[in-house]
């Protein structure tokens, strides 16, 4: 009885047919490929489009198209430099102008150098937004070589200066940008091969491009035609690249994702996917660790740092919030309609994804903070807020369902940074402060608010109250109590939350083992 045996490519196509696969009586039938698509496979990586992600073919079109406009104008550009270096003028120096050139590629590579080290731990959080800014460097260079003609010894060398830096800047952010995307397309290891195909569609490309701007060069000689001209080739090689990054749905979550699907899951309770974050990212606008209200009338920025990031800076005019948790500590300053957060994460604490969760939090009840007293509103929802721990991994493990990557830190946009604490008296463990008391507070004459009791502890330098407590205007007296006591309580709804400088304290230990010292 005769079978029929198939070759598969990883897409799944029969690429060829065997029959009675006796060794004797074997007959292989191969499969017809168009010859418009075969010349099409030697352009798209192996097993396209089982081996790339749904938004790699939109992607490639528009940067072909981008870099296409690119080609022509780069033709315009280098003509225009030629002319400024004195090619075609007798009375322009050969050695002039190879000077010109030196200076211009030594300060470029040292510029490459300084922005890779600057911006290079940036570049794979923001990869959509760099490959974008690449562009725009690289259009402005192409202007600023326009000048060239038209400029004395001098300033020429100043805009080939500035225009060789914008290509280095724009040379760096292309590159890595471009390698931080290849990854997300590339399914199934293939990313070397991917990398090979594009740089096969770019030869391609870059031919046509040449070849139809060695037309344009010999019938475009007017000045003002070239401007007009390369206005027109800036604005369509942007608007294609645009349209390019917009495609990508990177699935890492970066400040400006995790803000905008944390926003959404506090306001709707829904988990958005990569797909519908991606019309909704900014690529050059705000969102890059921007952070807003409910409302939006209060708008602020969070950034990852050092522990004397959060702890040692105090800008003039600010009311300032210091919070502490098992995996982080974290700075709040507030002056009008701003606020500025700063988070330095403990070693040990794994993702930074939970910080800024918080964070996102934090600001979105800004309105609700102002509208209450910000003290006040900050002891009934810091350090953790509302949102229980249990909460939080139920939205983490919901976003990995949806498709989104959580083992890459894409948060964090500078070498990462770990706060190690050594064990010292007033460290907090499990969340829980080590050094309890009761704080006890009374009324001020002018501001009768009320007196009372609360539990309290000291750690880490800052008063941590328990519960809930009403603290705007009131003088404080700190009486210590024995630990058990403390411990008794339901400690289910503790807060730990911080006693604010700003405050007049007064302390009166009634034991004296360990005196909290005095907040000024």
């Amino acid at each position: 009885m005769s079978k029929s045996i198939y070759d598969i490519n990883p897409a799944g196509d029969v690429i060829c047919t065997y029959t009675d696969p006796d060794r004797e009586t074997l007959r292989s039938t191969p499969t017809f490929v168009p010859p418009a698509k075969a010349i099409l496979y030697a352009f798209l990586p192996a097993g396209y489009p089982h081996s790339v992600t749904t938004d790699y073919l939109p992607y490639q079109t528009y940067d072909s198209l981008q870099a296409f406009a690119s080609s022509i104008s780069s033709l315009l550009a280098n003509r225009a430099v030629l002319e400024g270096l004195g090619v075609g003028d007798s009375s322009s120096s050969p050695t002039g102008a190879l000077i010109l050139k030196i200076t211009g590629d030594t300060i470029s590579r040292i510029a490459t150098i300084l922005f890779a080290h600057r911006m290079g731990q940036a570049i794979e959080p923001e990869c959509k937004f760099y490959r974008f800014l690449a562009d725009i460097f690289n259009d402005s260079a192409q202007f600023l070589d326009l000048l060239t003609p038209a400029l004395p010894y001098f300033p020429k060398l100043g805009v080939i200066v500035a225009a060789g830096v914008l290509r280095s800047l724009c040379g760096v952010a292309a590159n890595a940008s471009k390698a931080s995307l290849s990854a997300h397309f590339a399914l199934t290891g293939n990313l070397a091969e991917l990398n090979a195909k594009e740089a096969s569609q770019e030869t391609v490309v870059s031919l046509l491009g040449m070849l139809v701007g060695s037309l344009v060069v010999r019938m475009v000689e007017d000045k003002q035609v070239v401007w007009g001209l390369m206005m027109v080739l800036a604005a369509v090689h942007l608007a294609m690249n645009y349209r390019a990054v917009r495609c990508v749905q990177m699935r890492s979550l970066n400040r400006q994702r995790a803000t905008i699907v944390f926003r959404e899951w506090l306001e709707q309770n829904a988990i958005l996917t990569p797909e519908q974050v991606a019309l909704r990212e900014s690529i050059l606008g705000k969102g890059r660790g921007n952070l807003a209200s409910k409302t939006g009338e209060y708008t602020g920025f969070c950034e990852f740092g050092t522990y004397g990031d959060v702890m040692g800076w105090s800008p003039r005019g600010y009311h300032r919030y210091d919070l502490e948790t098992p995996g982080y500590f974290m700075g709040i300053w507030h002056r009008a309609g701003n606020f500025y957060m700063r988070v330095a994460l403990k070693e040990g604490a794994g993702s930074p994804l939970p910080a800024w969760f918080d964070a996102v939090h934090h600001a979105y009840h800004f309105d609700s903070a102002l509208k209450d007293g910000l003290q006040s509103h900050y002891e009934n929802e810091m350090p953790l807020g509302y949102v229980s721990e249990d909460q939080k991994r139920g939205v983490f493990e919901a976003l990995a369902a949806a498709g989104w990557d959580l083992e890459s830190n894409q948060l964090e946009t500078r070498l990462p940074i770990r706060v190690r604490v050594d064990g010292k008296r007033g460290d907090v463990k499990k969340g829980m402060p080590t050094t309890p008391y009761r704080l006890t507070f009374a009324n001020i004459p002018s501001r009768p608010i009320g007196k009372g009791s609360c539990p309290a502890s000291w750690s880490g330098g800052q008063t941590r109250l328990d519960r809930g407590a009403l603290l705007e205007h009131v003088q404080h007296q700190l009486v210590l109590e024995d630990e058990d006591a403390i411990h008794s309580r339901d400690t289910t709804q503790r807060k730990p939350l911080p006693l604010l400088p700003a405050h007049k304290i007064t302390f009166s230990p009634s034991q004296t083992p360990f005196m909290p010292p005095p907040l000024e």
